[in-house]
Formats: structure tokens, C-alpha cells, sequence
């Protein structure tokens, strides 16, 4: 498939332009632009021994690695979101070997909503989304994912709109929250007082949230 447009030219992630630099020292070309290229040209020849290397690398280095994944998919958001939905959509087996496994997981969850259950929760949440506040289509999010052994009760529910829902991917409530500050993006907007009782314990938070966005 084509690489996505507004990427790298060629196609190597944060890793493998730390391993290009870190193999191109040991070039014997002083030129920083032809070691990069004997660099590339050495991946492309040997694909095994490059994966590898970059594997251990990521390994030994988790949280430098999941930082520059951050940072190279903040850089090309909007590309790499039309390269994977367009990857997904062409890859059949793919899209269904998903959803299956989704749907495994839904059914060893504990628990189960109705539609007026979830109805009365996107109303509560003023038909907002949960984590960013922006109205439109919601679509249900569990707090705590289902792969991580959350349930699917309706208290473990929230109403997402789409980028946040999958965004958040299988990062807990708390998690999700806590990168969209570090990102510096608003976190949920204050509600309006009183609107179910049985949810005054997450109106406080909520109202918190709201004021530290």
C-alpha cells in the first residue's frame, strides 16, 4: 500500500531513523547525507537483521519508544488516519478478524445495557462527548476496556464521539484524561447541577475536570 501522504518519504518510524543514525556512526562516509543513504540502503538489503535490531531497541527503551510513536503520529494524525481506515477497509479478513475478537470479548464481559439505559446516560452527558466535550454522533466507550478486563455494565459506559473513542484505544478513563492534559487539549466541560443523583459522585469530578481544562 502507498505510504500515506505528509509521511516520511520513505517509510521508517522514530525507530528506525534512531537506528539509521545510530549504524550511519559507523559508516566510513564522512558526508552525513550519503551515511544516511548507505544507512537506508543497508535496511532495505537486509530487512530481517534491521527488524531485529529495532526490536531490541524497542524492548530496552519501552518508554522512549511509545513517546516517539506519540510524536510521529501526532506529526501525521490526519494521514496516518486515512492510511490505516483505508488499510482496513480494503483487508477484509483483517476487519472481520477484529470485530470478532471484539465481540469474544463482549461476550466473556461481565454484564450487559439496554438502549434506555444508554439513552438516559448520552442525556446526562447533555448528548456530549464524555472526554472532549464536542457534540455529535456518540458512541458507547467503556471506562476501563473490555481487553483489560473491564465490564459491560452501564457504570463502566461513558458516551464518546469517534476520535476520542478511538484515540483512547485501550487506555482507562483515568489514563485517556490524563494524556488529553499533557497534550493540552480541553477535558470535559462542566455540567449542569442535579441532574441525576445517582451520578453525583462523577458530577464532582466532572465539575474538577472541567475547571483544571
Amino acid at each position: 500500500m502507498a505510504q500515506p501522504e505528509g509521511c516520511a518519504s520513505f517509510s521508517l518510524s522514530p525507530i528506525g531513523t534512531l537506528f539509521v543514525f545510530w549504524y550511519s556512526r559507523s559508516m566510513p562516509h564522512k558526508d552525513p547525507e550519503r551515511r544516511r543513504a548507505y544507512a537506508r540502503d543497508w535496511i532495505r538489503h537486509n530487512p530481517d537483521k534491521a527488524r531485529a535490531a529495532m526490536r531490541r531497541w524497542r524492548e530496552r527503551h519501552p518508554t522512549e519508544h511509545n513517546e516517539d510513536s506519540r510524536a510521529y503520529y501526532a506529526r501525521h494524525r490526519e494521514a496516518l488516519a486515512k492510511y490505516f481506515s483505508e488499510y482496513q477497509r480494503t483487508h477484509r479478513d483483517l476487519r472481520r478478524a477484529l470485530a470478532a475478537r471484539r465481540r469474544a470479548r463482549k461476550v466473556a464481559a461481565a454484564g450487559r445495557y439496554s438502549v434506555a439505559q444508554w439513552h438516559a446516560l448520552a442525556r446526562f452527558w447533555l448528548g456530549r462527548c464524555a472526554y472532549c466535550g464536542s457534540e455529535g454522533p456518540l458512541e458507547a466507550d467503556h471506562r476501563v476496556p473490555l481487553a483489560r478486563g473491564g465490564s459491560n455494565l452501564i457504570d463502566n459506559i461513558l458516551p464518546a464521539c469517534g476520535p476520542c473513542n478511538r484515540r483512547k484505544y485501550a487506555m482507562t478513563e483515568a489514563e485517556f484524561l490524563e494524556r488529553l492534559r499533557r497534550d493540552g487539549h480541553r477535558v470535559r466541560p462542566r455540567l449542569r447541577p442535579g441532574l441525576c443523583p445517582k451520578h453525583e459522585k462523577h458530577q464532582s469530578g466532572d465539575e474538577q475536570d472541567g475547571e483544571h481544562a
